[in-house]
């Protein structure tokens, strides 16, 4: 299980996140956000992910709705978007958010497992 005892907020490596999420399979505590849009996630996307899709302003609304309890890996197409969305989580008070650095293209580039 992740730990919830203290804040954890930050970017990780590729690599890393594919161990977290390795580590913590079977761990319903660990959520993984794809926030890109629909569309995109629907081609492929990292294996048990949830689409989260952005959607602008309203990113914000869809985020003060979900469970601040459980510990969040995040990642959009390319990281950008991902580390603000982390930065809105952290304001909103999630304790462990990590963004997965160069997101979706750096997961694919490390050539790791992608769901089509």
């Amino acid at each position: 299980m992740v730990s919830k005892e203290k804040r954890s907020i930050g970017t990780i490596l590729p690599e890393d996140a594919f161990k977290l999420i390795e580590e913590h399979k079977d761990d319903s505590n660990l959520v993984i956000l794809d926030v890109r849009p629909y569309d995109e996630f629907e081609i492929e996307h990292i294996h048990g992910a949830k689409n989260l899709d952005y959607d602008g302003h309203e990113f914000r609304k869809k985020v003060e709705k979900i469970d601040k309890e459980k510990n969040y890996i995040i990642y959009c197409r390319s990281g950008v978007r991902g580390e603000y969305f982390m930065g809105i989580m952290k304001e909103l008070g999630f304790p462990k958010v990590y963004n997965i650095l160069g997101g979706f293209v750096g997961w694919k580039v490390s050539k790791l497992p992608l769901t089509h």
